[in-house]
């Protein structure tokens, strides 16, 4: 039998884009109890607000929810498998990536500041990133930690994007920043990146 919120998803994978009241209605539940788990899909990243529709009179508009493209699959990880196969056959990856490096933060990162600034707005754009990156100053110098890899499936088979980080990272916080820890792929999943000013 079919739980509650995978009964949402397979409505609104026939019906896109649908409101609370109207989903409420086809499951019999109320539409208090609909919005509920539609919150709950929603911070999943199964379901997410679509558009909205005039009540008819006063109050609020009716927000109507549609699947994500997570919920409704993509076609990601072989097309960068894809990619990276390519890269680790090309003549000069390094160069490749050290271009994607700087594509990623290009336009993102505020003028001139000082360091301090420059290393809370990187850890800021990283985050935005997905890497869950946090920094502290040291006595030999600032310390970067990246406790997430957004790619990790990938990374185990092309180790060219632990690579990518470095070069992130040397370009956000200057080029004496150096990978003194790699995480521990399958031990422990929180185990850190750390990346040490030399």
């Amino acid at each position: 039998m079919q739980s509650t919120r995978e009964r949402i998803l397979a409505y609104l994978n026939d019906h896109p884009p649908s409101s609370a009241e109207e989903i409420g209605r086809y499951l019999e539940m109320t539409p208090a109890n609909i919005r509920y788990h539609l919150e709950i899909l929603e911070g999943e990243g199964y379901v997410g607000v679509s558009g909205k529709r005039s009540p008819g009179g006063a109050g609020r508009p009716i927000l109507l929810y549609s699947l994500t493209s997570f919920s409704l699959g993509e076609n990601l990880i072989p097309l960068l498998e894809g990619f990276l196969s390519l890269l680790n056959q090309s003549e000069s990856p390094d160069q490749v990536m050290n271009e994607v490096a700087a594509n990623l933060i290009q336009g993102k990162l505020a003028g001139k500041r000082n360091r301090v600034a420059r290393f809370n707005q990187g850890v800021e754009l990283l985050n935005a990133m997905h890497y869950r990156a946090s920094w502290e100053a040291r006595p030999q110098g600032p310390r970067v930690e990246l406790r997430h890899c957004p790619y990790q499936d990938l990374a185990l088979t092309y180790p060219i994007l632990c690579q990518l980080d470095q070069l992130l990272l040397q370009r956000l916080f200057g080029p004496d920043l150096t990978l003194a820890q790699r995480r521990t792929f399958g031990k422990n999943p929180f185990s850190p990146c750390i990346f040490q000013a030399e």
